[in-house]
């Protein structure tokens, strides 16, 4: 049987990466469609800052609905902070969310 130090130091180096041949337009597609999954999956498990509520559970309630707005504009500030650095998070469109949740009209 293999040991583990074994079978880690017969693998090749694994410090340095591939270098991916992507142009900023294939980058950041990956990024968005990552974050477009990410963010789908999160619509349905409860969260903790929603009482541990799922977002379209706590949409129910006018508490919840607040909660869920506030996390949203967190998302969208934080995404905005990327801008000059990393344009694929700055550019991500929050946008399905609000209309994923029905809130599109309090989007400000």
């Amino acid at each position: 049987m293999e040991t583990l130090d074994r079978a880690m130091s017969a693998r090749p180096n694994s410090s340095t990466s591939p270098e991916l041949s992507l142009t900023e337009e294939e980058r950041r597609t990956i990024i968005h469609q990552s974050l477009d999954r990410h963010y789908r999956d999160m619509l349905d498990q409860p969260a903790p800052f929603l009482g541990n509520k799922s977002p379209r559970a706590a949409i129910r309630t006018a508490k919840g609905r607040a909660g869920v707005i506030d996390w949203l504009k967190m998302l969208e500030n934080h995404a905005a902070n990327y801008a000059g650095q990393n344009e694929a998070m700055a550019t991500y469109d929050f946008t399905w969310l609000w209309e994923e949740l029905g809130l599109i009209g309090l989007r400000r």
